[in-house]
């Protein structure tokens, strides 16, 4: 009640106070104006005197402002039970971009998830899917307007009271002890002293300033996180079908690599592949638009490599034909001075076979030419095969021997490391699609 001097103890339990007793402001012992027929400008009447008598002291005021305290704190508790509900939905999202980023860990680096665990974790995700996030925002969001439509209410309701006389007035009265012993004319009179006091003024003013406080106030910060957890979800694989779709986009350039391999690609490791940097030549925007593991690539290599595998050819085969020729002369030589010496030994020692003697005696100057002629062959065969270029010789050899291996042998050999990410692809994939790639020969 705004009467400053009523004191409760004095009302009749069956009767709210009236204006006039003692106990109120307009009592018997307040001054009244001497004459009340003297009403000019600057005057005052009665109720403007009320009103300066309960100026210091406008518990309406207080209860106004006691009203936009609570329902600050109203909102407070609000927005706390907004952030206890939306919890789990933020947890379940994070529990979806935690397997979004564990799919996509294992297939960026397939050797590092090749354990049981991983396998079955991974194996639930390609055919159970990551999870739905959908629905749980479909939650959040229930919840989030539901947040907004009570923030409303409380705003709204406070600039009720501020600018509806009438439910200034209600309020009012329902601060009372027991409302229903307030007189109208008491309650008229509260809502006056209080639309007409200062601290009333500042109070109801207070109302729509807290209003707007409440209806400014910002969502929770659990609300931003859940729609960053949703958008950042929306671009990584949710489904069974999106799992198998990115293992689907890893597997293909492994599967078209391995057929790539064919005796380019052996030519190259083996050393026969054309200078790299005449290579960067001829084929400057393939190195520039792929990294240098994809440049080696047979279909990169191109005739560079395979010209220099014919080239290497060339070179093996003068090189067997020098060595071919060479053993021949060399055995040549050999056989005819074992004969040479036969026939020295085998020489007659009768003075009287003298056909005999003559016959070794030919023989013998035979040999020798034939070993002199020889000799001169594998002279001249060395001065001409002098100058012969074999660096690719050897290089060559190995490529003849490599060529019939498994292409899953080659990669063993030549790119462990990319052999152990197919295999690991393959175990994530629940399938064998590189087997029988891997198990090709080139020749």
């Amino acid at each position: 009640m705004a009467i400053t001097v009523f004191q409760p103890q004095n009302q009749n339990v069956s009767q709210a106070p009236t204006l006039g007793e003692q106990s109120g402001t307009f009592g018997a012992g307040v001054q009244q104006r001497k004459n009340i027929a003297q009403g000019g400008s600057g005057r005052f009447t009665n109720l403007q005197q009320y009103v300066q008598a309960n100026e210091a002291n406008n518990p309406n005021a207080g209860l106004l402002q006691r009203e936009a305290t609570a329902r600050q704190g109203e909102l407070g508790t609000k927005q706390q039970q907004f952030t206890t509900q939306a919890a789990p939905i933020k947890t379940g999202l994070e529990t979806v971009r935690s397997g979004q980023q564990f799919v996509q860990s294992a297939l960026a680096d397939p050797t590092q998830y090749t354990t049981p665990e991983r396998l079955q974790q991974f194996a639930g995700y390609r055919t159970g899917g990551i999870g739905d996030i959908q629905t749980p925002f479909n939650q959040f969001q229930a919840l989030r307007s539901g947040l907004g439509a009570q923030q409303e209410q409380l705003a709204s309701g406070l600039e009720t009271i501020k600018s509806t006389p009438t439910a200034l007035q209600n309020f009012i009265q329902s601060q009372r002890g027991n409302p229903a012993l307030a007189t109208r004319g008491e309650n008229v009179l509260d809502r006056f002293l209080t639309q007409s006091t200062t601290s009333g003024q500042q109070a109801i003013a207070g109302l729509g300033t807290t209003a707007s406080a409440i209806r400014q106030a910002q969502t929770p910060a659990i609300a931003s996180q859940i729609e960053a957890l949703k958008t950042q979800a929306q671009t990584g694989p949710l489904s069974s079908a999106d799992v198998r779709n990115l293992i689907t986009q890893q597997a293909t350039p492994e599967e078209q690599y391995i057929r790539d391999i064919n005796n380019l690609y052996v030519a190259q490791n083996v050393g026969l592949g054309a200078d790299l940097e005449e290579d960067k030549i001829q084929y400057s925007n393939n190195v520039l638009q792929t990294p240098l593991m994809n440049y080696v690539r047979p279909q990169n290599l191109g005739t560079a490599t395979q010209s220099s595998i014919d080239e290497a050819k060339a070179q093996y085969e003068r090189y067997n034909q020098f060595v071919n020729q060479n053993k021949f002369l060399e055995q040549a030589l050999a056989d005819n001075q074992s004969e040479l010496k036969k026939a020295e030994k085998n020489f007659s020692r009768d003075p009287y076979d003298i056909t005999a003697g003559i016959r070794n005696a030919e023989v013998q100057r035979e040999l020798r030419n034939n070993i002199k002629n020889l000799q001169q062959q594998r002279e001249d065969l060395l001065n001409q095969s002098s100058g012969m270029d074999i660096s690719k010789v050897s290089a060559y050899q190995q490529y003849l021997n490599q060529i019939n291996k498994t292409k899953q042998e080659l990669l063993s050999q030549y790119d462990p490391t990319r052999l152990s990410r197919i295999q690991a692809l393959q175990q994530l994939s629940g399938s064998t699609p590189f087997t029988p790639l891997l198990q090709q020969r080139l020749s």
